[in-house]
């Protein structure tokens, strides 16, 4: 099981992206550009959710298999970044319906960690919930052995307005001491172009398909 830490910004400006060629120290290693098309997985009572989990699978277009992907619910950093274990796997094909995809976290040992984290009753399925579309430009930075993930998400959603997301990535705990400046160094770069996402994609999703259950507080 890894971590994830991460910050989440919206871009709220028709001014073209920009990505520095450093940040903070950080020397930028490789960019790539590729689609991304993730489909979430919950409880008709969605309990994955309000746990402050997500279950999803990944078909990105620059990797040949897909990617299932566990993350627990997250927690606030006092450097204002989120972070949350995380579980990623490269799986064979996209799962048909919710009990294969069942099946599957079975076969990664997973499903008894989802179902526990979650709380689901015994005997209840899983469902396809929502789908969500990105045009995701990703960009690696270093500073000797740590690793810092830039990425420009171009994000459709099946309600509401389309948004551009910037996020700041690190699965590794001795970079995420770098978070604060970083943080800080966008907000020079971007002033107010840019402000802190109220949610994350999985919980936007959910607040825009069901605010029944989320409302938009």
């Amino acid at each position: 099981m890894g971590v994830e830490i991460e910050l989440q910004y919206l871009y709220d400006s028709d001014d073209p992206i920009m990505v520095p060629a450093e940040l903070a120290g950080f020397a930028l290693a490789e960019s790539l550009r590729f689609d991304v098309l993730d489909t979430f997985y919950d409880t008709p009572d969605l309990e994955i959710r309000k746990a402050g989990c997500s279950l999803r699978v990944r078909k990105q277009s620059n990797l040949p298999h897909p990617l299932l992907t566990w993350k627990g619910p997250s927690e606030r950093r006092p450097d204002g970044a989120r972070q949350r274990q995380e579980i990623e796997v490269p799986i064979d094909h996209i799962p048909a319906d919710g009990s294969e995809i069942v099946g599957t976290l079975g076969r990664y040992s997973m499903w008894e960690m989802v179902r526990d984290a979650a709380s689901i009753p015994d005997g209840v399925e899983l469902e396809r919930i929502g789908e969500l579309k990105n045009r995701r430009s990703s960009h690696l930075y270093v500073q000797g052995l740590h690793r810092v993930e830039l990425t420009w998400d171009r994000l459709t959603f099946p309600l509401g307005d389309d948004q551009v997301r910037l996020e700041v990535e690190t699965k590794r705990r001795r970079s995420a001491h770098f978070i604060a400046e970083i943080d800080r160094e966008l907000h020079r770069l971007f002033g107010q172009r840019l402000r802190v996402a109220r949610h994350g994609k999985a919980k936007e999703l959910c607040v825009r398909l069901y605010p029944d259950v989320f409302p938009d507080e």
